[in-house]
């Protein structure tokens, strides 16, 4: 809380309080609060609460930038809460880029920009999850629920390279860093750059789009002590609907057997078999077991928020400590991560300030050996005739029940015994210095370091598995890892400074006004890792390598270095502040290519005129859409996410020769190299319109752009193999996104409610422009004037019904059968091949599109936000499809399956493993090609304040409480667990497995308390 000292000095004073929230409900920080006609007066402090003395006949003004101005008089109220709306004009709003800020009306490249507060509605652990559908241009999808793992993948404006990462960069607080290791509640806002004109000056660095990221820093005022709790439960979003019922299992997989001509009786169940499990009165020894509810469960989440904020004498700070607890759903696997924020901030003078700010992280996430699609594959691959332990009660794992089903992987034995467990720790500081030398000429250089230190763990046990009825004297039927125990430790570590140096002139001349940045910056990374195993181990439980055996011991180290050398630049310009022009440039160096093409230059312009500020645009029109901005920008980008050493001849020395009847070390060149290698780069055109109408009531960004990549970075597909060597990396490709991006925003006021809406959409064309001869790669095609990875199948046409509707069809890949999956001869030369595969639509979305609503209501608050996609296609991978793959039972709609008593049946004929009845319904088709459209109610949080009235006693300056909720309800025709995770992180044709972590639903509560 802060409260200056008595303003007005009448014996009439009353002390009045009360808080000033957002349209959205957030508490507003800092915002001034006086008495009308008195200079002093007092700020609002972290929960948005203040105090001041007044008379009944003053007036008090609320005031903040970006916000609309309010006076309200006192009239003997002493409690006076006020929601602040967003400013009717642009102007004020002030947007971080690339090595500086700009007035949002003056923009003229593609930027979009979130506040941290928004973000944090929703609760997630990875800064990343969070951006999703908030802000257009930016395509985020998670593939995976996995604790400490999610998998997000962030995509701007399409895939950017198909050789390079497309990867956007991540800047924090000026250096280039990561949004996974930082704690969302320290984020103050993110902005993206998305075109070449807001992009550019990032140049070697910025063809994926450039995401910039502040972090809270301290205000001036009484020191501020928040705490913010959060406890949940989570729980599998989905799981598949597979079947348990052990007699309805074996009698399907005798059928299959039938099915397929299986004559052998030892290699199907018994009727004597099937009447044990269907008479049995002990369903402990003839169980239904239903794996999924050994493997996932529901678990505790729970986060904690402890941050300190202020600042005196001109230092500001604020320091943020956060941990997390998050077991997760399945068996094995947890993750923790501790994580401090610490900004500071001082002024020396008038002209001299500097600050710094440090990012520490640790993480601590532990899972079974294999990971958690292996865990996922060995639990459906699992029957119901067992459990994971023997009856017996023994504690012996199980393989199987009987001899002719499949040896599994248990996976309860394996999350139980073997894991793998990951510590990161991580650091990230940076100082800087501002220095303003004269009137309108600033000077600041800022130098940075990340540091990340990854020991990593893997422990390889024996685990013994057993026949569901063995003896006590039985020997084991399976054995993992019979080479013996196994540890393998291996270490990561990498440095990375970074260091830049800027100078800034603003002036202005009349009705010119002119803004110069010149600047030059140096980073440099290393890479180190260690690795180390040893095998023959007494037991399972020594987690050394000096426990194991030295005469089974492996040991290997690599390190990588890359550097860049940049000088960046930038000119703004407008005329009566309605004409703009932008130019922005960087010429980098990069160590990864070779010395006559290390340099590179990365330019562009852009432009933006305010028709809504020129005197023919009339008040008649002015009263509906009272801003109208139009941009439009040109440049290039480039790209250097490749190998570190693709020119240079590079050697592994881990290589022995046998020399004089005795191995010698040796190395060998194990990649050949490219001396020829230049810049990957990408042009940009963006035209673009801002407008805002009734009062800027509703606010709205429009763009299309084109984005070409040429000269695209790439191992060479011409490379023959028998030469023994990695394929070069080469330029070679041209690949073209097109697009539109819309960003809407409502606000009002009905009656006591505040409303705010948001909603983006965008839609992204992708197309190979230029790339050679055409690549096939299992059900995808690479060919000039398709989509990347566009889909390439047979196509499935329905189910042969009758031994006449065989006889009458081509020739088809396997000899057909009543109960067949059927596909098209597409050619028409009678038979059924690969040369009858088709170009299927579907590898990318038509459109994603998200939606927000809030409303604020006295001292209630309500959110919700809605994230879906049109028009994917995912293949659906047979793992958890297929019945009886690898012995594992089958989805329940598999029990309407074609025999000759269910000719109409919706799913063709059940095979058994490995045989033309099975290998029918594997054939690659678009018989396993779904739609993969979905919206997702991705989260509501429902909030009330209380009342300041009733906490001032407690010294509680503000007090909040609510409840949220993620990831409750997905609308979708898509028959696999999540169509959100069949995308793919490198473009082109998605599968979505069963094997792939749940998502997860989360509900949870949270109190938010500011003293």
């Amino acid at each position: 809380m802060s409260m200056s000292a008595p303003v007005v000095l009448a014996q009439s004073q009353i002390k009045i309080s009360g808080k000033v929230s957002s349209s959205t409900g957030e508490p507003l920080v800092g915002v001034t609060v006086q008495i009308k006609g008195v200079k002093n007066g007092t700020v609002t402090d972290g929960a948005g609460n203040y105090q001041i003395l007044a008379r009944d006949i003053d007036v008090l003004i609320f005031s903040l930038v970006g916000k609309e101005k309010a006076e309200v008089q006192v009239n003997k109220k002493d409690h006076i809460n006020l929601v602040l709306q967003e400013s009717s004009s642009l102007i004020d709003e002030v947007v971080v880029v690339g090595y500086g800020t700009q007035k949002k009306s003056n923009l003229t490249g593609a930027v979009a920009a979130v506040d941290g507060k928004v973000l944090n509605k929703r609760i997630a652990t990875n800064p990343t999850q969070l951006l999703q559908g908030r802000m257009p241009g930016l395509r985020v999808t998670q593939g995976s629920g996995e604790a400490g793992n999610e998998n997000v993948n962030l995509q701007v404006r399409g895939l950017g390279s198909y050789g390079a990462s497309s990867a956007p960069l991540v800047i924090v607080d000026g250096i280039p860093g990561s949004l996974e290791n930082l704690n969302p509640q320290a984020i103050e806002n993110i902005t993206l750059l998305k075109d070449a004109a807001s992009a550019a000056i990032y140049g070697a660095r910025a063809a994926n789009g450039v995401i910039l990221v502040t972090t809270k820093q301290g205000k001036a005022g009484k020191t501020q002590l928040s705490y913010d709790y959060n406890v949940g439960i989570t729980k599998a979003s989905a799981l598949p609907d597979l079947v348990y019922n052990s007699v309805d299992y074996m009698n399907l997989y005798n059928q299959a057997n039938k099915n397929s001509g299986v004559t052998n009786p030892n290699a199907s169940f018994s009727q004597e078999m099937i009447d044990a499990y269907k008479n049995a009165t002990d369903k402990k020894l003839y169980p239904d077991f239903n794996w999924l509810d050994a493997v996932f469960r529901t678990v505790p989440v729970q986060t904690h928020n402890l941050s300190l904020s202020g600042g005196a004498g001109g230092t500001n700070y604020n320091v943020i400590l956060g941990y997390v607890n998050q077991p997760d759903i399945m068996i094995g696997t947890s993750f923790k991560k501790y994580n401090l924020q610490l900004n500071l901030g001082s002024k020396i003078n008038e002209r001299i300030s500097f600050g710094s700010s440090i990012t520490l992280n640790y993480g601590d996430r532990k899972y079974p050996r294999n990971g958690s699609e292996d865990q996922f594959l060995s639990t459906i691959s699992q029957s119901p005739l067992y459990g994971p332990v023997l009856p017996d009660g023994s504690g012996r794992y199980t393989s199987r029940a009987y001899p002719f089903q499949s040896p599994n992987k248990n996976p309860v034995a394996v999350a139980e015994n073997a894991f793998t467990r990951l510590n990161n720790y991580f650091m990230q500081g940076n100082i800087f210095l501002n220095v303003k030398i004269l009137d309108g000429l600033d000077w600041k250089t800022s130098g940075g370091l990340t540091y990340g230190f990854t020991k990593n763990y893997t422990n390889k046990p024996v685990i013994n598995q057993y026949m569901w009825f063995a003896k006590p004297d039985d020997l084991p039927a399976r054995q993992l890892d019979v080479g013996g125990q196994g540890l393998e430790v291996t270490d990561d570590n990498n440095v990375y400074p970074v260091g830049y140096t800027q100078l800034t002139y603003d002036k202005s001349f009349g009705n010119h006004n002119m803004k110069v940045l010149a600047g030059t910056q140096a980073e440099y990374n290393k890479t180190q890792k260690l690795f180390g195993s040893r095998l023959q181990f007494p037991n399972n439980d020594l987690l050394e390598l000096d426990g194991g055996g030295a005469g089974q011991q492996s040991n290997n180290g690599v390190t990588n270095e890359w550097s860049l050398r940049s000088y960046y630049g930038r000119l703004n310009y407008d005329y009566k502040g309605k004409y703009l022009l932008e130019g922005n440039a960087r010429y980098d160096a990069s160590s990864r290519f070779p010395e006559n093409r290390k340099w590179a230059f990365f330019p562009s312009i852009s432009g933006g005129w305010k028709v809504s500020d020129e005197t023919f645009y009339g008040p008649k029109l002015k009263t509906v859409v009272n801003e109208l901005k139009l941009r439009a920008s040109i440049g290039t980008l480039g790209n250097q996410n490749i190998g570190n050493y693709p020119y240079q001849i590079v050697y592994n020395s881990s290589f022995a020769y046998p020399f004089d009847e005795t191995l010698q070390q040796g190395a060998r060149q194990v990649a050949m190299a490219n001396d020829r290698i230049k810049w990957e780069s990408t042009k940009v055109l963006d035209f673009g319109v801002d407008f805002g109408l009734w009062n800027n009531k509703l606010t709205a960004s429009f763009d299309w752009y084109n984005k070409v990549t040429s000269d695209i970075l790439s191992a060479s597909t011409a490379f023959p193999s028998y030469i023994g060597l990695t394929a070069p990396t080469v330029n070679y490709g041209e690949l073209r996104n097109r697009g539109i991006e819309l960003g809407l925003q409502y606000r009002d006021k009905i009656g006591e409610v505040s409303l705010t809406l948001n909603g983006n959409i965008q839609a992204n064309r992708n197309k190979v422009m230029k790339y050679g001869a055409e690549r096939i790669s299992g059900n995808t095609i690479i060919r000039e004037g398709l989509p990347y990875g566009s889909f390439y199948l047979l196509e499935n046409t329905g189910i042969f019904r009758s031994k006449e509707e065989v006889a009458a069809s081509p020739v088809q890949q396997i000899p057909a059968q009543p109960g067949y999956l059927k596909f098209a001869d597409v050619n028409g030369d009678k038979v059924v091949d690969n040369n009858d595969r088709i170009v299927v639509p579907g590898a990318y979305p038509d459109f994603d599109y998200s939606f927000n609503a809030t409303a604020v209501w006295k001292n209630f608050d309500f959110t919700a936000f809605f994230f879906g996609s049109q028009g994917q296609k995912i293949f659906v991978s047979e793992w958890g499809i297929v019945p009886f793959r690898q012995g594992g039972t089958f989805t329940r709609d598999w029990m309407d399956a074609w025999t000759p008593e269910n000719p109409n049946a919706s799913l063709p004929i059940v095979g058994a493993e490995n045989t033309p009845a099975a290998n029918n319904v594997r054939t690659t088709s678009t018989f396993f090609l779904k739609d993969g459209s979905f919206l997702r109610l991705k989260n509501i949080q429902v909030g009330y304040s209380i009342p300041q009235s009733t906490l001032s006693k407690a010294g509680i300056s503000g007090l909040r409480i609510y409840f949220a909720a993620d990831n409750l309800v997905t609308f979708s025709k898509f028959p696999g667990l999540d169509p959100e995770r069949g995308v793919s992180s490198s473009g082109g044709a998605t599968s979505g497995r069963y094997v792939t972590h749940p998502q997860n639903k989360v509900f949870a509560f949270g109190a938010s308390i500011t003293f």
